[in-house]
């Protein structure tokens, strides 16, 4: 009488064993081999950073949009929001931004004063460069952006 566990135990194998083979085989079709194609990296976070040029005390919140999705600061933090995008932190006249793994060109960045006047309002492209993973498994990037008051 056969054993049940070490049957299933033989099929899992004999099926694992298969679908290797047939992996290593039709990783000649491609091309090259199939693991040099891997991506190891699942996810990451871009990063902006706003550089406030003129009157930079002026400012008291900053806020960044794609279009669809805004983020402002101080106030949107990663524990405020259930959206990638947050506000990370201000240092004078830098503002820091983590935008989920979009890289939006271009994006509107709004500059509020006292009373949450409206001091300026442009659409501008970022200039994004990818400061990790590969071209062909994309990565995280940083943005920069010069804004004046």
């Amino acid at each position: 009488m056969r054993h049940p566990i070490r049957s299933t135990a033989r099929r899992r194998s004999v099926l694992v064993g298969t679908a290797a083979a047939v992996t290593l085989a039709l990783g000649g079709c491609s091309g090259g081999q199939v693991w040099s194609q891997a991506c190891s990296a699942v996810g990451w976070i871009n990063h902006v950073t706003v550089t406030v040029h003129g009157d930079s005390a002026s400012v008291t919140s900053l806020e960044i949009c794609d279009g669809e999705t805004c983020v402002r600061g101080p106030g949107d933090t990663a524990a405020d929001l259930a959206d990638l995008w947050y506000y990370v932190d201000r240092d004078g006249s830098t503002w820091n931004f983590d935008l989920g793994m979009s890289t939006p060109d271009p994006v509107t960045v709004r500059a509020f004063g006292v009373d949450d006047a409206l001091l300026t309002e442009v659409v501008i492209s970022p200039e994004w460069v990818r400061v990790g993973g590969s071209e062909q498994c994309g990565g995280p990037h940083e943005g920069t952006i010069d804004l004046t008051i």
